[in-house]
């Protein structure tokens, strides 16, 4: 067994994977998994450290018990993927915060949480690695927005959690597992908490395969609630192909009432793809990108993509123009594919579609024509569009210069953490006035903590050398 184990909620199995993979690349003998019940008491004896990965999704019984015999053993640290998702039972507990876009605040975080490990495990982290583990371990960890959904399968896991420790502390590790086994240990929401939920909660979002053409997969999966997933597999079991694609998507989210498998998310792709379902197909391209071994190689992929987009499906359209080679009748279609998409009023494509307009060489080089299409996305506060925008603004490029809107701009996508906008608004910043010259001076430091960042970290690290700033990343 491993030294130091992860245990997360379906829907964060892929977190888990990767956090596993980034203090192995530490020098920690760490795994992750969703273990059958039979080896949670094995696997709290042999780990050093127990990490609960906590995210929107409730608990399942095997976590939520797997971490109260880690808790009741002092072996359980909690990392959290959204603020304040450690279950209150745990909470006592050492816990950090990684749901973090800032990449300085998040270099902070991450280093706290290898400080708790090492303080369990006989193994000490190789801090000359740090530098190269972060940039990954914050693209597989960062925090995604939370719905009104999320929030209510949040307080789902607290419930759940909740039951798990008392158990534990009343009747001991060995009677909560043998309560499991038996099926008297249950973690559902109480008829009076279910209608209360129900009377003061929103409206639940639409939840269609035709969604995903203006809702990022991840969001869509995070509605999917137990009732929902029954109805789904209900459905596609009889070969409804909207449904096939929704159960795909349950299986590759690990969404609850699914199994978190990327072979059953192909298999309900494939059966929605061979009725040409736009959504399976889209959704196969995205599953190739996310599980490679799971067993759909990326020419199928690719030619699901490109099928999905022909069946005028936004998000593939988008996606498989992204694809398309250089050449000038590659990118007349891509031009032609992004249009389409960005008329249906997606951010991202009306983005894709300006920067055609601006540069491409099958498009007239105009970024006059563009500046109406990033107008669109950043009313959406699409951070690209807001970057470009304001750029041709400030050079004065398509539009009469106007820094004062460039600056504005520029703010919102630095608001963002967009390292591109930051580094361009501090420049415009640090001749001003003292509040300008020290809310550049700031937005530097920030940029110089980003290693990630190649081109821009080591250029704002002279800008505050020459301002004759200091710095120090934590």
């Amino acid at each position: 067994m491993t030294e130091v184990f992860i245990a997360a909620a379906p829907d964060a199995d892929t977190q888990a994977g990767g956090l596993a993979q980034a203090l192995k690349s530490l020098g920690f003998d760490a795994g992750a998994g969703a273990p059958a019940e039979a080896e949670i008491a094995k696997i709290v004896e042999d780990a050093k450290c127990v990490i609960g990965l906590w995210s929107h999704g409730a608990p399942t019984p095997e976590l939520a018990m797997l971490a109260a015999l880690a808790h009741e053993r002092k072996k359980l640290v909690s990392a959290e993927l959204l603020t304040d998702a450690t279950p209150a039972p745990f909470r006592s507990a050492p816990r950090v915060d990684l749901a973090l876009r800032d990449r300085t605040a998040f270099k902070t975080r991450f280093q706290s949480l290898v400080v708790e490990i090492d303080k369990l495990s006989p193994t000490k982290a190789n801090v000359a690695a740090l530098p190269s583990v972060l940039a990954a371990a914050r693209a597989t960890l960062i925090k995604r927005r939370e719905t009104s959904g999320e929030r209510q399968l949040k307080t789902l896991g607290v419930f759940a959690a909740a039951v798990a420790v008392l158990f534990a502390v009343g009747f001991g590790a060995g009677r909560v597992i043998n309560m499991a086994r038996s099926g008297e240990l249950r973690f559902s929401t109480p008829p009076a908490q279910a209608a209360a939920t129900s009377a003061t909660a929103p409206a639940a979002p639409e939840l269609t395969a035709a969604a995903l053409e203006r809702t990022p997969w991840r969001e869509l999966a995070a509605r999917i609630d137990e009732a929902a997933a029954e109805r789904i597999k209900s459905a596609a079991a009889a070969g409804a192909a909207d449904s096939q694609a929704l159960a795909c998507l349950g299986h590759m989210a690990g969404a609850p009432g699914f199994l978190p498998s990327p072979t059953a998310a192909r298999e309900e792709c494939d059966a929605a793809s061979a009725q040409a379902n736009a959504a399976g197909l889209y959704l196969s391209w995205q599953l190739r990108r996310t599980a490679p071994h799971a067993g759909l190689d990326e020419a199928t992929a690719l030619a699901r993509l490109r099928q999905a987009a022909d069946a005028g499906f936004s998000a593939a359209q988008i996606d498989y123009a992204a694809t398309l080679p250089g050449d000038r009748a590659s990118q007349a279609e891509a031009g032609r594919l992004w249009l389409a998409a960005a008329e249906r009023g997606d951010p991202r494509a009306q983005f894709f579609y300006a920067r055609w307009l601006r540069d491409s060489v099958a498009g007239p080089r105009d970024p006059t024509a563009a500046i109406p299409f990033l107008e669109r996305a950043a009313e959406a506060n699409q951070a690209d569009a807001l970057h470009m925008l304001a750029t041709l603004y400030r050079d004065g490029i398509g539009a009469p210069r106007n820094e004062a809107l460039a600056k504005s701009l520029y703010d919102r996508a630095a608001r963002q953490n967009h390292a591109a906008s930051m580094f361009n608004l501090a420049d415009m910043l640090r001749a001003g006035s003292p509040q300008e010259r020290a809310r550049a001076t700031e937005l530097y430091r920030q940029l110089a903590c980003m290693t990630d960042e190649h081109q821009i970290q080591p250029r704002a690290v002279q800008r505050l050398r020459a301002l004759q700033e200091t710095f120090a990343c934590r």
